[in-house]
């Protein structure tokens, strides 16, 4: 498993395309909202999560196929179903390399997140990182169990928002809630519900791709 991360992670370090791609994409659609919404400095904290989220998600979609289209291209996926290894141990291997380039996508995304819309983040960086990792996992975890389903199919870059997006609309809420919270100074304790919502949902996506994947067909 570790050989797979480090594999897959050492192509993204030489390429760059995903992160790259991701970035531009994310940052497109922070100035498109920009650009379209007229939103008063008083009411920024109502608008604002919202758009972060739209961005992460929309942009994340097109990075979360990558990893099992590159073994596809690459004649490099019967050699992985052939090799003396646990399936779970692919799902699992793949899903950390996502949350990474996740993780570091939103990393590079904040500081224009925060200079688009004016805002001070740092005070609540703590508590905005731990959020934004708690829907990360989510997003990851139901992305990479997807993206192996859409493989397969001819239209997989439209098949795959179809299939993730109606699945991770409660935890997007959650995501978008709690995020607004924190921004407005509260403590992540005082989240209450949606702190409970995003762990479950973490919980519930990571344990149940993990366990669908060993059905799924990998062979098309």
């Amino acid at each position: 498993m570790f050989a797979l991360i480090r594999k897959d992670l050492l192509l993204e370090t030489r390429s760059k395309e995903t992160i790259a791609s991701l970035f531009l994409v994310g940052l497109l659609i922070l100035f498109i909202f920009i650009l379209s919404l007229n939103v008063e400095q008083s009411r920024v904290l109502e608008v604002a999560p919202g758009v972060l989220w739209a961005a992460i998600v929309l942009a994340s979609l097109l990075g979360l196929g990558r990893t099992f289209l590159i073994e596809r291209e690459n004649g490099c996926l019967a050699a992985l179903l052939l090799a003396p290894i646990d399936r779970s141990s692919i799902f699992l291997a793949k899903f950390l390399v996502n949350l990474l380039l996740m993780l570091t996508f939103e990393a590079l995304l904040l500081p224009a997140f925060a200079l688009f819309f004016a805002l001070d983040v740092l005070p609540a960086l703590p508590k905005l990182c731990t959020v934004l990792l708690a829907g990360s996992i989510g997003l990851a975890a139901a992305g990479t169990l997807f993206a192996l389903a859409a493989l397969n199919t001819r239209s997989r870059e439209l098949m795959l928002p179809v299939l993730v997006l109606p699945l991770e609309v409660p935890l997007l809420l959650a995501c978008v809630h709690a995020t607004e919270a924190v921004l407005r100074g509260a403590s992540l304790a005082s989240v209450g519900r949606w702190a409970v919502y995003l762990v479950g949902f973490d919980v519930l996506f990571v344990i149940s791709a993990w366990l669908m994947f060993e059905y799924l067909d990998l062979d098309g």
